[in-house]
C-alpha cells in the first residue's frame, strides 16, 4: 500500500513512528473516486475520515441556494464531516471530489480506538485540529481586517498548488468575494 504523501502530511504536523504509522495503515482502506463525487452530504451522518493520497476535495455549504466554501484537501490532508466526526450527528457539510482521487477511509470509530491506544496518533489528531482551528480563525479575521485583493493574495502565496487545480469560482467563494470580482483582481495581476 503506497501512503507516501498521507505519510508526509501526517509528519507536517507531528513526527509519528513507522510503528505508529504501520498500526493507521492496517486500519485504512483504498478507494478511488471520479471528480464530482461527494464524500459526505448534509442531513447524512457520515462513518468515516478520509485520507488523501492523489487528488483534491472542497468542503462546502448550502446557504440560501448558494454553494460557500469552507475548505479544500490536498494531497497528505485529511477530510471529513465534523458533525459526523466529533458529535455523531448528520452532516452539514457537502465534501465534493474535485478531480479523481485516491483515498484511504477509515472508521470514525476504529480512527478513535487509535487514539486511545496510540499515543502518537492522538498527539497528531490534537496538533492537525488545532491548526486547522487557527486557520479557521485567521480566515475569519482576514475577511474582517484585509481587502478582497489582500485576501487573494495571501491565498495565492499560501495554497499556489491550488490555483490551477481548483476552480475559480470555488476559491472566489472561499475568499467571500464574486467570481466576476475574482476575475478582475486576476486580470490586473497579469503582464
Amino acid at each position: 500500500m503506497n501512503i507516501s504523501n498521507i505519510t508526509a502530511g501526517i509528519r507536517r504536523y507531528y513526527k509519528v513512528s513507522d510503528t505508529s504509522l504501520h498500526i493507521l495503515a492496517a486500519n485504512l482502506e483504498e478507494r478511488n473516486y471520479a471528480r464530482g463525487h461527494l464524500l459526505t452530504r448534509p442531513g447524512i451522518k457520515d462513518h468515516y475520515v478520509y485520507f488523501i493520497e492523489n487528488g483534491c476535495t472542497r468542503t462546502y455549504f448550502s446557504v440560501n441556494g448558494k454553494e460557500v466554501t469552507n475548505w479544500f484537501s490536498c494531497e497528505g490532508d485529511i477530510t471529513f464531516s465534523s458533525t459526523s466526526f466529533y458529535y455523531n450527528k448528520p452532516a452539514y457539510e457537502f465534501v465534493e471530489v474535485l478531480e479523481d482521487a485516491t483515498i484511504f477511509a477509515i472508521s470514525i470509530e476504529n480512527l478513535e480506538k487509535l487514539f486511545e491506544t496510540e499515543i502518537e496518533l492522538a498527539n497528531w489528531g490534537r496538533v492537525i485540529h488545532q491548526d486547522v482551528l487557527f486557520k479557521m480563525q485567521t480566515l475569519r479575521l482576514d475577511r474582517l481586517n484585509l481587502t478582497a485583493k489582500e485576501r487573494y493574495e495571501k491565498f495565492c502565496l499560501e495554497n499556489p498548488s491550488l490555483l490551477n487545480r481548483v476552480n475559480l469560482g470555488y476559491i472566489a467563494s472561499y475568499l467571500g468575494i464574486t467570481q466576476q470580482y475574482l476575475s478582475n483582481l486576476r486580470g490586473k495581476n497579469r503582464f
